[in-house]
C-alpha cells in the first residue's frame, strides 16, 4: 500500500511530536487535536473510517522512519496513542501478549510478509507500550 499525502502528514506530525523532549500537556493536547483533525480529513476524502489495516500500515511506516532516526518504542507509542485511542479498535488487542497481538495484526492486515525482522521487533515493542498506555487509562 502506497501512503498518500494525508497519511504522510499524519506520520510527519507523529515524528515531529516524537522529536520534542518532554512535551507539555498543552502540546500533547494540541497534537492529539491535530491528529483527530487529520483523521477526519482522511475519512472525508476516502468516504470511510480508517481500519486496523490503515493503522498498522501507518505504524509500520512510522516504525521505519523511527528506526532510521533511532527513536525508541515508548516515544513512538506515546506519539501514536491518540490515533489508537481515537480509533476504538485497539481494545481487543490490549489484553493479548504484545507478540501475539502483533502477529494477529500482521496476519489480519496482510502485512506479515512485507515487514522486516527489525521492524517486527520494534512493532512488538510499540504494541507493548500502547497496551500499557491503553490499560492505564481505562
Amino acid at each position: 500500500m502506497r501512503m498518500h499525502q494525508p497519511y504522510m502528514n499524519l506520520i510527519q506530525s507523529a515524528l515531529d511530536f516524537i522529536n520534542v523532549d518532554s512535551p507539555s500537556t498543552s502540546r500533547y493536547i494540541a497534537y492529539a487535536r491535530a491528529v483527530q483533525n487529520q483523521i477526519q480529513i482522511i475519512e472525508k476524502m476516502e468516504k470511510r473510517s480508517l481500519t486496523i489495516a490503515d493503522w498498522v500500515q501507518m505504524a509500520i511506516e512510522l516504525g521505519r522512519r523511527a528506526l532510521e532516526r533511532d527513536i525508541g518504542a515508548k516515544r513512538i507509542a506515546e506519539s501514536i496513542y491518540p490515533l489508537v485511542d481515537g480509533s476504538g479498535q485497539f481494545s481487543s488487542y490490549a489484553k493479548l501478549s504484545a507478540s501475539a497481538a502483533t502477529h494477529l495484526l500482521l496476519i489480519w492486515t496482510g502485512t506479515i510478509r512485507s515487514i522486516r525482522p527489525e521492524e517486527r521487533t520494534l512493532l512488538i515493542d510499540v504494541i507493548a507500550e500502547l497496551q500499557k498506555l491503553y490499560l492505564s487509562r481505562i
